[in-house]
């Protein structure tokens, strides 16, 4: 029989005795948790997001003409996506969805800055077909 000290809602320590099956898997969940949190806090890139994609907006009430011409920049910038690396379209897809940095790091299983290097050259890579 094992104790384990439990922090409550209001922040007390409690101590709980556990089996030793239980005490073992409690274990490994703590060392998990510690390593998921020092991988992101080791790899944290500080590079905020708002300052390398542009922010679009569309207003509401948008005259035919304004409409038209918004269609066609979606679909030109889908055709952009179309020719991004399988990788990056996954990746700025999650993105557009509004999906942080982390949040795609975690769902894929690599490090943030992996993900934001991608995210950047991708978006540098739209921007240069999107001016063609």
């Amino acid at each position: 029989m094992k104790i384990i000290e439990i922090k409550d809602y209001y922040g007390n320590y409690q101590e709980v005795p556990v089996s030793d099956e239980l005490y073992e898997e409690w274990r490994l969940l703590q060392n998990e948790t510690q390593r998921v949190h020092r991988k992101e806090v080791y790899h944290r890139d500080w590079t905020p997001m708002d300052d390398v994609a542009e922010d679009i907006r569309y207003s509401a009430g948008l005259t035919p003409d304004e409409e038209l011409i918004r269609r066609y920049e979606t679909e030109a910038l889908y055709r952009a996506i179309a020719q991004l690396s399988p990788i990056q379209q996954r990746r700025i897809r999650l993105y557009m969805e509004d999906l942080s940095v982390r949040e795609i790091a975690r769902q894929e299983g690599c490090y943030m800055s992996t993900v934001l290097k991608s995210i950047n050259s991708a978006l540098k890579k739209l921007r240069l077909l999107l001016s063609e």
